[in-house]
């Protein structure tokens, strides 16, 4: 009865997801809000409201976020839509015909700027899409685009895909993206474009180093298909168009299943995994495949049957490229099917994830025991807080610090600080390290993770594993 109960409900959620809607009125949404940071305002019929997680927005909307605030959009045809700080949009059609394959969209930056994932409407005609802005009119197909409005003008990125340009003054026609001659563009307040050969720096920050916990699909999509261009879009909030669960870091298409790998370079990072019954499943991350041979697993199992999860551990591996491969520490890999985002969209109140179900942890210190992890999890706000790792070894405790972002599903965890406690003489050394998570059952009532942890002073010593954790009464 309760199977059939929450098979019931869970059903119901996915019907009343904006996904679910076919075409639209004046009454019905044309999305929802999945993140609402700050000061975040719907002008509706003259009355201002303001706009939480989960509300949901309609046809003639103006949408106005204040400062120092930030909103995130999923659209009635999975489209993704980021509104920055001081910006005004307004909604004037979204439309999705019948067959859920069509459809238009018609919006209006007003001011600011927004960052867009294109769904269903975006892969039509360009003409099907058009975004009205002060000094042109914008049209895509299929693609990953940001525009920004600025005193001297708006400037444009065609980070996936390509785009239109068609200035009200008559004085620019052109495109940009895949296939042309450039990605960015800067549009003068006279209606001139000028071509960018690289992201200027209202888009971009300094590439930061890598990060094991950094696999947004927008950090992604900036680095495909662009070139010459060094720099990444600022923020990674936006999920990728396609799958369940959290982004996946592969450049194309991700393999059956999702994966967390635990890297000889010290970095817990997702990418995706082929389906196994051995322990040998191909891996994929940023592009490179990664195998290995039965003799090199040290370990393989399926912890719990409730929950399609699978780790193991190899002393060596191979990648596709030919590279060479730094193997002082073999590497681990951990494989699930994560809970689908429209689930995890629909959640709302606060979560606490702390009772280990499952784990597998090594460390060159010894035998490891006591291994705890736990976090907060607010899915009003997406802010996770109060994320705690520990773990013995002879002699010694590992404990860790982090934080991290949940964001339309994508559970985005960022390693903060530790520290390496020598019980004989009550001293700690400082420790780096990485974690990456992921929610996995039904309704997301579980997390599977993997981390790494290092003295800073003495790499050789560390300790790395998977977990999986869930909320203390299962649900």
């Amino acid at each position: 009865m309760m199977s059939t109960k929450f098979n019931y409900s869970l059903l119901c959620l996915l019907l009343s997801s904006p996904l679910a809607l076919a075409t639209n009125t004046a009454n019905e949404p044309l999305g929802k809000t999945l993140l609402a940071q700050g000061s975040i305002q719907a002008e509706r019929s003259g009355a201002k409201q303001a706009l939480k997680r989960l509300s949901p927005v309609y046809r003639t909307d103006v949408i106005r976020s204040g400062k120092d605030s930030n909103a995130q959009f999923r659209m009635i045809d999975n489209a993704y839509l980021d509104l920055y700080e001081n910006s005004e949009l307004r909604l004037h059609e979204y439309q999705l015909k019948a067959d859920g394959q069509r459809g238009s969209v018609i919006m209006e930056l007003i001011s600011g700027g927004l960052r867009t994932i294109s769904g269903i409407i975006g892969k039509q005609n360009k003409s099907d899409y058009q975004l009205k802005t002060p000094t042109a009119t914008i049209g895509i197909r299929g693609t990953f685009y940001e525009v920004s409005l600025t005193k001297e003008g708006m400037y444009l990125a065609a980070w996936k895909g390509g785009i239109t340009i068609k200035t009200h003054s008559g004085a620019c026609n052109t495109a940009l993206g895949l296939g042309q001659q450039a990605n960015f563009a800067f549009v003068d307040q006279q209606g001139q474009c000028e071509l960018l050969t690289e992201a200027p720096p209202i888009f971009t920050r300094k590439a930061p180093k890598p990060k094991a916990n950094q696999g947004g699909a927008l950090a992604l999509a900036a680095k495909e298909n662009i070139d010459p261009v060094r720099t990444v879009p600022k923020g990674e909030e936006l999920p990728s168009g396609g799958g369940s669960g959290s982004g996946s870091t592969d450049d194309g298409k991700p393999l059956a299943r999702q994966a967390i790998i635990i890297t000889p370079a010290q970095q817990a990072i997702k990418g995706s995994a082929s389906q196994t019954t051995q322990g040998t499943p191909t891996l994929k991350v940023k592009g490179e495949l990664l195998t290995t041979q039965p003799q090199h697993v040290q370990q393989y199992s399926q912890p719990l049957s409730q929950f399609d999860v699978q780790w193991g551990r190899w002393a060596d591996y191979q990648l596709s490229s030919g590279k060479e491969t730094p193997n002082q520490h073999g590497l681990m890999w951990i494989s699930y099917q994560g809970t689908p985002k429209a689930v995890l969209e629909q959640r709302s109140g606060s979560a606490h994830y702390d009772h280990l179900l499952a784990s597998s942890v090594q460390s060159s210190m010894g035998e490891v025991s006591k291994l705890k992890v736990g976090m907060n999890i607010d899915f009003n706000s997406g802010k996770i807080t109060e994320g705690k790792i520990s773990a013995e070894v002879p002699h010694h405790t590992w404990q860790g610090q982090f934080n991290g972002q949940l964001s339309a599903g994508d559970l985005a965890l960022k390693f903060q600080q530790g520290q390496l406690i020598n019980h004989a003489n009550h001293q700690a050394s400082s420790v780096n390290g990485s974690i990456s998570g992921d929610f996995v059952g039904n309704f997301g009532q579980a997390i599977v993770g993997g981390f790494d942890m290092y003295q800073a002073n003495n790499p050789a010593n560390h300790i790395n594993g998977a977990f999986l954790i869930q909320e203390p009464d299962g649900h």
